[in-house]
C-alpha cells in the first residue's frame, strides 16, 4: 500500500461527504439533557440544532394475520448540529460522536482537526466508559459516462452471466474486506438507482475493539484508517477514470 505522501492529488475529488465517527460504551449516568446542554454551548458555531430520535420497528409474521409491524419511539438519543453554511454536521449521541464535512470537501487535516477540537467537549459531557469503535467514512458520487461499460470506471466490479441481457437499470455491490495489519475492516459499496449516471461509491473503514481504544492512540489510528480508505479508492478506480478527477 502506498504511503500518505504518494497518493495522487485530485483537485476534483468526487467526495460528497467525509466523516469521522467514534462509538463509545456509554456512561449510565449521562442523559440526553446533559448532551443537549453541552450542545447549547456550541450555538455560536452551530446555530442549527435538532434532536436525534431512536425508532425501533418490530416485524411479526403470522400465517393467519399476515405480516404486521409495530414502531416505538424510544425518545431522543442525541443532538444533530449544523454550521451556518451547512457544510459541517456534528452529532453528540449517547452512544457516540460524529463529525461530517459535506461538499465541497477540503482536506483530511481539516476534518480530523475539527473532530479533535470538538471531541473534548463531547468527552466532558458524555463521560464515556471507553471508545469501542472508530470509523473513517467517505461517500463519493462518481459519474459514469453514458454508453461506457462499468469496467471503464471501476476495477472492483460485478459480472452478469453471458446468457443474460447486459444492460443494467440499477445495481448494489457490497464487499467487506479485512485489513489485518491495521486491525481494521472496510465496507465498499457501489450503488446505482433509477435513471441516473451517478454511482454512489461508499468507503467505510473502521476498527472495532471491545476492550477499548486509548485516546492517545485513537487519532493515530484514524490516520491509518484514512490510508485504508485511500487504498480502497485508488485500488478500485481505473487510471482513465482518475484523469477525470485531477
Amino acid at each position: 500500500m502506498k504511503t500518505m505522501s504518494t497518493w495522487p492529488r485530485l483537485s476534483k475529488a468526487p467526495i460528497v461527504e467525509g466523516l469521522i465517527d467514534i462509538r463509545v460504551e456509554r456512561s449510565a449516568g449521562v442523559t440526553f439533557d446533559i448532551l443537549k446542554a453541552a450542545c447549547d454551548e456550541l450555538a455560536a458555531d452551530f446555530p442549527s440544532r435538532q434532536d436525534r430520535r431512536m425508532f425501533v420497528t418490530q416485524l411479526n409474521f403470522s400465517p393467519e394475520a399476515g405480516p404486521t409491524s409495530q414502531t416505538t419511539d424510544d425518545g431522543p438519543d442525541g443532538v444533530i448540529l449544523r454550521s451556518a453554511d451547512e457544510k459541517w454536521v456534528v452529532q453528540f449521541r449517547l452512544d457516540g460522536f460524529t463529525v461530517s464535512r459535506l461538499h465541497p470537501y477540503g482536506t483530511w487535516d481539516e476534518l480530523k482537526g475539527k473532530a479533535s477540537a470538538l471531541w473534548p467537549k463531547y468527552m466532558e459531557a458524555a463521560k464515556p466508559i471507553k471508545v469501542v469503535r472508530i470509523a473513517s467514512r467517505f461517500i463519493n458520487r462518481v459519474q459514469l459516462p453514458i454508453g461506457e461499460s462499468f469496467e471503464k470506471t471501476f476495477l472492483t466490479n460485478f459480472v452478469i452471466g453471458p446468457s443474460l441481457p447486459q444492460s443494467v437499470a440499477g445495481y448494489l455491490l457490497r464487499v467487506v474486506i479485512p485489513f489485518e495489519e491495521q486491525n481494521a475492516m472496510a465496507i465498499v459499496t457501489q450503488s446505482l438507482e433509477g435513471n441516473t449516471t451517478d454511482c454512489v461509491f461508499d468507503l467505510d473503514a473502521f476498527s472495532e475493539q471491545p476492550q477499548g481504544i486509548a485516546e492517545n492512540e485513537m487519532w493515530r489510528k484514524f490516520d491509518a484508517l484514512r490510508e485504508v480508505k485511500n487504498g480502497l479508492f485508488f485500488g478500485s478506480i481505473t487510471e482513465a477514470a482518475l484523469e477525470r478527477f485531477k
